[in-house]
């Protein structure tokens, strides 16, 4: 077992809207098992310290650890590289990630900043709207005929690769992305959620100025596709501050012609 200072310090799980306090239990069981501390929990049902740890035994520091918070851009906002988890395909184009070859992006990541993977609610799964402020997802793959993992389980395969890439990082076969979709240069922090909430409120501004008696579905579409454009080219901190200043400026100049 590493001794040194591990990256999976800095990669929190985000669930939102869990419902079952048994998997939230069983989800902080996990990231003892597995080296990791940050869980966050969005607008839970229900959470209750002591039945967690009737259930999760010998996770109080973890428990007491534990934050909730009232909404996901809130628990993303100090977060560089998001991903979520989805087992079934989207509309929207994303990067797409099984977890062995995700794991080795997010520790080169959480080396220098704090990466967030994003569970969404048991019955469900995450909306759409959610996977809009994700980087990319990471899909476990699963026999066709019934492809849904429990939540605890999606976390506990995720959380098993993210230690094996960290505690045993030749073993095997690379299963890196690929050079298409590399991720930046982990000296290179990537824009927080709080800067690519400043940046994607940016652009809503100058679609407002540009369109001002557009319709507001086409303009939502049309915001939603430059989000999902502009995740994917994974902006960096200083790129996405010059970016909103950018968009900013456009707005108020098309404001006055």
């Amino acid at each position: 077992m590493p001794m040194q200072p591990s990256p999976l310090d800095r990669v929190a799980l985000v669930l939102y809207q869990p419902q079952d306090v048994v998997n939230v239990a069983a989800i902080i069981r996990v990231m003892s098992n597995f080296g990791l501390s940050d869980l966050r929990l969005v607008e839970p049902a229900a959470f209750d310290p002591h039945r967690i740890a009737g259930i999760a035994h010998h996770t109080e520091p973890l428990i007491a650890r534990t934050r909730r918070f009232p909404t996901l851009e809130a628990a993303l906002a100090d977060c560089g590289l998001t991903l979520g988890t989805t087992g079934r395909p989207r509309e929207t184009e994303r990067q797409v990630l099984p977890p062995r070859a995700a794991a080795p992006m997010i520790l080169d990541q959480a080396r220098t900043q704090r990466v967030a993977i994003l569970f969404g609610p048991e019955r469900d799964g995450l909306p759409n709207a959610a996977l809009d402020l994700c980087h990319g997802v990471i899909t476990i793959p699963t026999h066709p005929f019934n492809r849904s993992l429990n939540l605890a389980q999606a976390a506990l395969v995720i959380a098993y690769e993210l230690w094996m890439a960290w505690t045993q990082p030749n073993d095997g076969p690379a299963h890196r992305p690929p050079a298409a979709a590399a991720p930046p240069d982990a000296t290179e922090s990537l824009a927080t959620g709080a800067e690519r909430e400043a940046l994607f409120a940016a652009v809503d501004e100058l679609l407002s100025a540009l369109y001002p008696g557009g319709s507001p579905g086409r303009r939502s579409s049309a915001a939603a596709r430059l989000r999902a454009l502009l995740l994917r080219a994974q902006p960096r901190r200083e790129e996405a501050r010059a970016l909103t200043n950018l968009l900013r400026h456009a707005a108020r100049t098309g404001r006055r012609s």
